[in-house]
């Protein structure tokens, strides 16, 4: 439908790094950082969702955390993120689906949790068969579940919108020890590969002009939009999967924290408190979901 988005209001201060609380993870950069956390008007999901697994030679981390601007209101906001892992039925890949959830959209919370349930159970679904993977037709199933659910809810599709990332990971390395990965994803939640002492991006699109947080495409309304990839990870690569509340601090100067904070696999504890930053203008969820292979 060619609908204009503006994600969230303008932050109160200029974005950037400025104030910044490196290297700790959880500091004082944020006036919002000392105050209560508080309820939705709505019974709510939570605020914080978190997981720490080993899947055959892939060690995960993953955590969702509502942002400082969501969960400081009064009322509060729901967390918009969301994030689902899974596996094939033959349990040879790993699957994630991570997806961010527009702050003008009223039902965005469910958008994105109906997404992230919707692209594994499609990605398992065809992997099973052995259907050969299709980026949009992956997103078209999500989106017309996330369509279903607002007529439930007697909600528009509108009131639903989310960008989102799907990644089908090999367990096991080939004989080379490298992995050959599966990408789709529309509008920002990206994908990046650690580089020594920094991230390189892989997938996700890239925010520019004078309002980075403007998006033209979106599910439910533009599957066929879906941006896909297969792409190579080396031996021993760490590959970081995330909505723009940790994206856009790796583009803009965090990524050698991150680097550091995330060389090896953390305790899930100190993984949630590095997704967790605090820094002025910095208000948004933030979601990441991090894979050592071979680890």
């Amino acid at each position: 439908m060619g609908l204009l988005s503006r994600r969230r209001p303008p932050p109160p201060v200029p974005s950037g790094l400025a104030g910044m609380e490196f290297p700790r993870p959880l500091g004082a950069g944020a006036k919002q950082s000392g105050e209560p956390w508080r309820l939705p008007d709505e019974p709510a999901i939570s605020g914080i969702a978190a997981d720490a697994v080993r899947v055959g030679a892939l060690t995960v981390r993953a955590a969702s955390l509502v942002g400082p601007g969501h969960r400081c209101a009064e009322p509060a906001q729901h967390r918009q993120d969301a994030y689902r892992l899974g596996r094939d039925p033959a349990k040879r890949y790993l699957l994630v689906a991570v997806a961010d959830g527009m702050s003008d959209s009223s039902r965005s919370h469910l958008g994105a949790n109906v997404a992230v349930t919707a692209l594994i159970g499609r990605l398992r679904a065809d992997l099973g068969s052995g259907v050969p993977l299709d980026g949009p037709a992956v997103f078209l199933d999500a989106a017309r579940q996330m369509s279903g659910m607002a007529v439930q809810h007697k909600a528009t599709e509108n009131d639903v919108r989310a960008a989102a990332l799907a990644v089908v990971v090999p367990v096991e390395p080939a004989a080379d020890g490298r992995r050959r990965i599966w990408l789709a994803w529309i509008a920002d939640p990206g994908a990046w590969v650690r580089v020594d002492a920094g991230w390189t991006r892989l997938a996700g699109s890239d925010k520019h002009g004078l309002d980075r947080d403007v998006l033209t495409e979106f599910l439910p309304f533009h599957p066929d939009r879906t941006q896909t990839a297969e792409l190579t990870l080396e031996k021993g690569a760490v590959l970081a999967l995330a909505t723009d509340g940790i994206g856009d601090v790796l583009a803009d100067g965090a990524a050698p924290w991150f680097a550091e904070r995330w060389a090896a696999p953390p305790h899930i504890a100190s993984f949630v408190a590095d997704v967790g930053y605090d820094a002025r203008g910095r208000l948004d969820d933030r979601t990441a979901v991090v894979i050592w292979c071979d680890r």
